[in-house]
Order: C-alpha cells, then structure tokens, then sequence
C-alpha cells in the first residue's frame, strides 16, 4: 500500500508508487526493509503478528509524512459571533417597537420568548468559544478520519479490480494440445473434422436459397408440431410462425420466440427471444445478466415442462415485473406532489398502497398482487386489485386497472374517482330524503376516471349554489363559493371521522345560513325591519311552527302595527313563510296565532319578490283580522282561494254574506272583499264590490259622473264597487257596513226623487241634489257620509226661499229622512215666496218675517202693531195653512177699535177657491196661500181705510 503510519496513527498519502514499504529507524524506503528483516524472513519464513506490531512501535513520528489537512466547510468564529450579535439586535429593535401593541400579559410573554431564545443562541456561541481553544487537536483528528477514509477506499479497490481480472481471465483458458490430430495433419494435410474445427475453422456461408429453405423447413416441421402433437392451453394459443420460429403472444404481456433443433416433434423447443408488449417496458431487453438468465432458465423449463412451463414462468415473471413497476410509479408520485399522501410497502408480492393519510377517519388503501389461477379451467393466474375503503373491502368492478399501459397514477385515481362518487352519491341519497332538495337542488355530475372533475351541486338559494368537490390527493373536502359559513363548514367536514356520513347535515347549515343571510340582506334593502331581540317562548315556536324548523327570521314593515310580524321559518322540512300576531308577556314575547302563507321555498328572494311578498303579508294580515272581526260578530263569510295559481301574489276573496251583515236584503246574498295595491305610506287598499237586487233602470248613468273616486256605482246593472285605503290589519267591516248603509240611504233618496218626479243633479254615495222647482229654478243638495248628521245646501241660498227654513229642514231630514223634506219644499214654496214679496215690498224695520219651524211663520208689523200667524193643519183629512191674528180675541175685547182688525174683518169673512174664511182667520191650500198673503199685507200696509167688502182675486 502506498501510505505511512506513525504511533499515533496519523499518516499521509503522498501520491507516488515508489518509496514503499514501512519506515523503521531511521532508515526509508528499501533499506528500511533490510534493516527490519531477520534471518527467517530471508529464508522464506513469514513474519508473525507480533514482531510486525514491535516494529511499528519502534517507527519515529519526525520521519511520518505530514497528513492533508482539511479545511473545506470550516467557518470563522468572529463570523458566527458577529452574526449571532446582529441577530440578537435586530430583534430587539422588533420587539421595541411593538411594545405598545396588547396587554401587559402579551408584551411580557414577547419579551420573555426574546430573552430564551437570545439566552439559547449565546449559550450556543459560548459553547463553541470553549471549544474552539481545542481546535487543533480536532482539527488533527478529521485529518486522520478522511486519511483512513481513503485508505480503507483503496483497500477496497484493490480486491474489486482483482475481482475483475479474475472474471476476464475465465475465458482465456487454451485447451489441452491435441497432439493425434497435429501429427495427423501436419503429415497428411487433411485435417479431420472434430468438435474443436468449429472453434477454429468457420463454416462455409449459407446461400440465401439454402436460408429460406432451412426457414420455410422448420416453418413446417413447428406448424405439424403445434397443430397434431403439442397443442398450446388455451390461455397461450396465440402465435405466429415465420422466419424459422414461433412467437408466441401473452396479450397485454410479452412475446416470446421460440425454435427448433431436431426434426423429431417431441425434441425441446428453444428459447430465442422475449419482448415485453405492455407500457412502460424496453421493447428489447439488453444483453446483460438479465437477458442471459431468462434465456438459461428458460430452455431449462422448456427441457423439462414444455410450452405451459414457459408460459408459467414467463407470465409470473411479466407479473411480478408488473407490480414493481407500479411499485416504483408509486414511490416517485410519493415523491412528487402526492407527497405525504401515500403509504407504500410490499407484502411479498402484494404491493399496498394507502392513500389519503392525513384523512380522519378508517384508512383507505388498494391491495396489487397475483390471483391464483384454476387450472382445471385453464385459468391462468392474473394481476389482481383489491380495494378497501373505511377498512372495509369494497367492489372493484368499475376501477379501471389496465394491464396494458401500467400507469399507477391513473389507477389511483380510477380508484379516487370510485371514492369520492360513492362519497357524492351518500351526501345526494342523505339530502334527497328531505323535502327541501328536490331533483331541481341537486346536480351530481360523476367522472369514472377524471376524479377532480366529480361534484355534486347543491342549490342553496334560488340565486346561490353550493359546489362539494373531494380534492383528489388529500381526500379533503373542498366547497365552493367561498364565504364565511362555507369556510367554517369546509374546516368541520375536514375534521369528522365521518365526514361522508354528516356532510349533508353541514351543508344544510351552510344552506339556513345562506337563506337567512339573503333573506336578511334584501329585506333590509327593500325597508324591512329585522327583529333580532325578538325571542318568543319556546313552546309558542313548537305549537305554531313545528318541531322541523331549525332557524327563524322575524320581519317587519314600520307601517305595520307593533303586534304583526312575517316569520320566515327554515327546515329540512321546508321553507315556510308566517304571519304572526305576537304581544309582549312578562316573561318575553308571546304568540297569540299564525298563519301560514302561500308562498313556494323554491321562489327567488328578489327585490321584486319582497315587493310582492309585502302585498301578500299585508293582504292576509287585514284579512285576518276583517275575518276575526266577522267571526266574533257571528257574520257568516267564507274565504275564496284565487284560481291564478301562476300568479306572482296568491291572496284569497273574502266573500261576506250580506243579509248577516247589513241585516237587510237590498243586496245581493254576497260582498266580494278583495286586497289590492299598496301605496307608498304602507296603506293598503281594500275594495268591496256588491250588487243591488233592483237596478235603477229609470236613472241615467250620466247622473254619476261625479260620483267619488272611493266609490263606483252603476244604477243600471245595480253594481256598486267600494274602495277603502287603510292601514295594514285594520277593520274595514264596520266601514263596509256603514257606507253599505250609506248606499242603502242614496236608494231611499234615489226612490224619492223618482217618486216625486223630481229631476236629480248629482248622484253619488255621499251626495244627492235635485230640482225641485223648474220656474225659477230651484235645487236642494244631500250631503250624508255616515259619521256626521245629514246637511241641506241650497245651490243659490241667498236667492232660494227655503233659506228661511234652512236649519228647520236639516233637522227633518235627519229625523223623518228626505220624503218629509221634499213634501215640505212642495207645501212651503208658495208660502215662502209670498214671504219674501211681503219683505221685499215692505219699508226697512216696519214688517219682519219670523219662522217658528218648518209649520209655523209670523209676520209681525212694528208700525202698525200687529201680527199675522201661518200655521200648517190638518182638516178633513187634507194639509191646509191656517192664517189669523194671535191677538184677535183679546184686541176685540180690549181695544175694539182696532184699525188693522178692522181692516181684516172683511178678508176673514171671505171664502173662495183654494180657501175659506172662519171669521178670525182662514185657512187655505199651498196654491192660494201666497195670494191671500200678498192681499193681507196690502190690506194692513194700505193708508186709506177700507171701504167695503172687496172680493179676494188673484
């Protein structure tokens, strides 16, 4: 060897050939060897152990070949102290400025983590400045390991390139000298053929005629011996004959190339060639160990076992190769971005390979071996996969395993795909039980070999979908869209054991959360209240909800009253939409009933939506309450549900029954109450359409053009249609039955004026007006809205005589109704008229007009002390206006000379048509009162006394 050694063991490579042997003394190199050698050394005799140990104890140190002293990897003590400083201060810059950040706890806890660390590091650097004082003994002793090192590498060499020579001398043998046959041939010259002429003397070259002969030949003699006298199993009966051999085909496996040496059928068959057929593989083996094995084995099996031995050995070969191919595709993915994802390990020739390790939960995993064959059915042994899923064996029938293109990574994710389908298809089975996934809410779309391409669908809202997809390296389950809730459900699928199991029960979570969170957003934006400190008792919530809802929303419009909210109640049930009628208990918020809207949960919470749920909420909580009211009345109605089921506002006709409500029979049996619109206060508006059981034929539609906006009346059919704009849940049924009333009251008015051949003006539900007299024309108006008295309005009042007996005839109308008032127009005209001559035609304060009612009127004349009374009587069955002097009696008696009484003694004394004298007054119809006025006021205003009896004429 090429080294030297000292005591100490330290020693140098010094790179030349020469110069060997073992320093002793002071001697070197060869001499040193004569030095050291004794007699029997000389003569040939070993040199023991012993003696070799003494004489390299006697060797001197100063002599020994300095050794190579190592420096690569050294580092610089100042530079690790330098650096250790720097990083201690710039932490210590950090930690002061975030001092100020948190509590006293946190910034404690900050500076006691700096101070261990810093303390940590500086014991490090002082440890290593201790040892540092040491370094050149250290330093020494790697220069001794990586000089034995390179000895020890040497030695190790040396008995390889032996190795190697003796390997290549195996064939450089010569044989024994074949002294005959040399004697023979150098004499004769005709050297005799003998095993060794092949060795040495080439044959003569084939022609190609004698090649295809010697082909087409054994073509022949393989085609009878595979056709009558070895016939191959089935499982190998596919080959070809060409060439002077046979190949035959494994499918998916190998191709092998066999021929013949004898012409006898039963002589061995010779391996020639083999070729793997399936992907990935060496289209051609090479010429190398491997090679020469198979072809050695080979004719040893067919020697001995024939065709179904090779293929035997051949097929488990392929086989095994198989499965370490996957084997090491495997491990490579492990290596790659499956990294921490799989488990790979071989159980004899079974290769397990789990999967998905960070997963909770039982393992999963997929078994490669061999599956025994039958033979008796000649049924070969094959490639066989096994698949446990939760521990559990599953079916493997859908995986695709191709035997052909071994690809390990498209069977594991063939068997991801199988995995995460039976996954998607228990979370749709589990969501498809209950009633708010319908076919429509959920999409599995199943990939059988693309397993990141699966997922299942789910629609959460009308306008939001939930995406469940299984990322196919780690098994973890990933939801899209993202959102705090969805992110929150994600993190708990990935951490239960039974994830696939309970997914259903977070996604539907994840869909209340999402509904409840539309909902919210859109109600608050369209002017919605949320009533979040709204916590009614538990089992008001059981008794009007049911025990199936598991989140609740309470909603409001501000122009609702405090009592009625919309609670939207959410369940695996169903989506159900509420109002409610609550109040405020001692203990919390009670609800005193509820009732179920007809809204679908499949309906998109749109604006629009929240604009019609608005009407529908508004539109059955004023029907509740209206139908409350009838009910506590004990008025029969009955609530008609729409036959528009298309419709986008589902609000049923409340239909009253009109006999119990007005208790009258005018009408006909039912009032149709239907909701409408909403306006922008919040109001909404109610209207209630009826009809009479006799049209007013006789009255022109054109006289109720003036008719109110909240009221439409048509005489002619006896339709009328009413219309109230009330607050939401307010009772119209006292208004329905007032105004009700009310056109009950214009058909009385309406009858009247018909009966007295009156022409009528004005015509609506509040309002009538007529004329009563064509010359002058004279009209009176009804006003009558139901909350107040009844009102008379003369159109011109300052020219209209019945001014006088304005007040007088209000209060009749409102006592004895319209017929009293229009016979009173009839029978005070006349008389009222000749009032207002007797006023006109009278000096100023001399004649005053007084009307005590309707019936009785007085002139009194100041100038001429006297006084007139016209009272209304009845006489023989007839309505007459009595005329006399009140003072008549006691003027006769206490001042007979009287001029005004003398001047009407002859006028009481007189009888004619239309009137008749009773001697102290007379009495006269409504035609001949004003003219018996007019004559008595002449009389009285006259200046001349009278001068005898003048017949009264108009």
């Amino acid at each position: 060897m090429p080294a030297a050694i000292d005591i100490n063991g330290h020693g140098s490579h010094d790179g030349k050939t020469s110069n060997l042997g073992i320093v002793n003394g002071h001697g070197k190199g060869t001499d040193g060897l004569s030095t050291m050698a004794t007699s029997q050394k000389l003569a040939g005799s070993p040199m023991t152990d012993t003696e070799i140990s003494n004489a390299l104890i006697q060797l001197p140190l100063d002599d020994a070949p300095p050794l190579p002293h190592i420096t690569q990897g050294f580092q610089s003590l100042a530079t690790i102290i330098n650096r250790t400083v720097q990083t201690s201060y710039g932490k210590l810059l950090e930690l002061a400025e975030g001092l100020h950040e948190g509590g006293d706890v946190a910034r404690r806890k900050r500076m006691m983590k700096y101070l261990s660390e810093t303390r940590q590091q500086f014991i490090k650097v002082l440890v290593l400045a201790q040892w540092a004082g040491k370094n050149a003994d250290v330093s020494k002793v790697i220069d001794l390991k990586v000089w034995m090192d390179s000895q020890r590498f040497i030695y190790d060499k040396v008995v390889w390139d032996v190795m190697d020579i003796q390997r290549g001398m195996s064939g450089a043998k010569l044989p024994n000298p074949d002294l005959v046959n040399a004697v023979r041939t150098l004499s004769t010259g005709d050297p005799p053929i003998t095993p060794a002429h092949s060795y040495y003397v080439p044959p003569k070259p084939l022609t190609s005629k004698e090649i295809l002969k010697t082909f087409n030949n054994i073509n022949t003699l393989l085609h009878f011996r595979f056709n009558l006298h070895e016939i191959p199993p089935p499982y190998f009966n596919k080959y070809e004959i060409h060439s002077g051999r046979v190949t035959f085909t494994s499918p998916h496996e190998f191709e092998l190339d066999m021929s013949i040496a004898d012409e006898d059928h039963s002589a061995q068959l010779y391996f020639i060639d083999f070729r793997l057929i399936f992907k990935p593989a060496l289209k051609v083996l090479p010429m190398d160990r491997l090679r020469g094995e198979l072809e050695v084995r080979g004719n040893e099996i067919l020697k001995r076992k024939g065709v179904v031995g090779i293929y035997d050995f051949l097929h488990d070969f392929v086989m095994t190769h198989k499965i370490s191919i996957l084997r090491r595709q495997f491990i490579e993915m492990a290596q790659g971005k499956w990294t921490e994802t799989l488990y790979i390990t071989m159980i004899k020739r079974t290769l397990v390979v789990q999967y998905w390790l960070g997963k909770p939960g039982p393992k999963h995993w997929i078994e490669i071996g061999i599956r025994k064959g039958i033979p008796d059915r000649d049924a070969p042994s094959m490639l066989s996969l096994r698949w446990m899923r939760d521990a559990k064996e599953s079916e493997a029938t859908d995986i695709v395993f191709d035997v052909e293109n071994i690809s390990a990574e498209s069977l594991l994710k063939s068997v991801i795909a199988k995995h995460t389908a039976v996954i998607l298809r228990n979370i749709h089975r589990n969501l498809s039980q209950f009633p708010i996934y319908t076919a429509s809410h959920l999409d599995l779309q199943l990939q059988s070999e693309a397993c990141d391409l699966s997922k299942l669908v789910v629609q959460l809202t009308p306008s939001r979908n939930l995406t469940v997809i299984i990322e196919p390296i780690t098994g973890r389950f990933a939801l899209q869209r993202p959102s705090q809730m969805v992110m929150r459900g994600e993190i708990n699928l990935n951490q239960f054991p039974d994830a696939a199991i309970k997914a259903h029960e977070t996604i539907s979570r994840i869909r209340f959360v999402t509904m409840q969170e539309e909902i919210e957003t859109r109600a608050r934006s369209m002017g919605w209240e949320v009533l979040k400190m709204l916590n009614p008792k538990l089992t008001d919530l059981k008794k009007h909800f049911g025990s199936a809802t598991m989140y609740i929303m309470y909603l409001r419009k501000k122009s609702w009253s405090d009592n009625w909210i919309l609670a939207v109640c959410l369940g695996v049930t169903g989506d159900f939409w509420w109002i409610a009628e609550v109040n405020e208990a001692s203990r919390g918020w009670a609800i005193n009933d509820a009732q179920r809207l007809p809204v679908s949960g499949n309906q998109p919470v749109t604006y629009q939506f929240f604009e019609n749920l608005e009407k529908m909420v508004a539109s059955f909580i004023t029907l509740y309450t209206n139908t409350r009211k009838l009910s506590a009345d004990g008025i029969d109605y009955r609530l008609i549900p729409t036959n528009n089921t298309n419709a986008a506002v589902i609000i049923p006709t409340l239909n009253i029954n009109f006999k119990s409500l007005t208790k009258s029979d005018w009408g006909a049996n039912n009032l149709r109450v239907s909701v409408h619109d909403l306006d922008r206060n919040g109001n909404i508006t109610v209207l209630v359409e009826g009809r009479m059981k006799t049209p007013m034929t006789r009255l022109h539609s054109a006289d109720l053009s003036a008719a109110k906006s909240d009221v439409a009346f048509h005489p002619r059919s006896g339709t009328f249609i009413m219309k109230f704009i009330v607050s939401v849940g307010s009772v119209v049924t006292d208004a329905i039955t007032e105004r009700l009333h009310r056109i009950e009251r214009l058909i009385g008015f309406i009858s009247t004026v018909q009966n007295y051949k009156l022409t009528a003006k004005t015509v609506t539900l509040g309002k009538i007006g007529f004329i009563y007299n064509r010359k002058p024309e004279l009209s009176a108006e009804v006003s009558f809205d139901g909350e107040h008295e009844m009102e008379l309005v003369f159109d011109t009042p300052n020219a209209n005589p019945h001014r006088r007996i304005g007040t007088f005839l209000r209060t009749l109308l409102n006592q004895q109704g319209l017929p009293a008032v229009v016979g009173t127009l009839y029978l005070t005209l006349p008389l009222l008229t000749a009032l207002d001559r007797v006023e006109d035609n009278s000096p100023e304060d001399e004649v005053f007009v007084l009307a005590r009612s309707s019936e009785w009127y007085r002139i009194e004349y100041l100038a001429k002390n006297f006084v007139i009374d016209i009272k209304l009587r009845m006489r023989r069955d007839s309505v007459w206006w009595f005329i006399h002097d009140p003072m008549l009696r006691s003027q006769l008696q206490e001042t007979n000379h009287h001029d005004a009484v003398q001047r009407l003694r002859h006028i009481w004394m007189q009888s004619g048509p239309g009137f008749e004298g009773l001697k102290n007054g007379l009495v006269a119809d409504k035609d001949a009162v004003g003219m018996l006025l007019w004559k008595i006021h002449t009389t009285i205003m006259s200046p001349d006394p009278p001068e005898g009896m003048d017949i009264i004429t108009e």
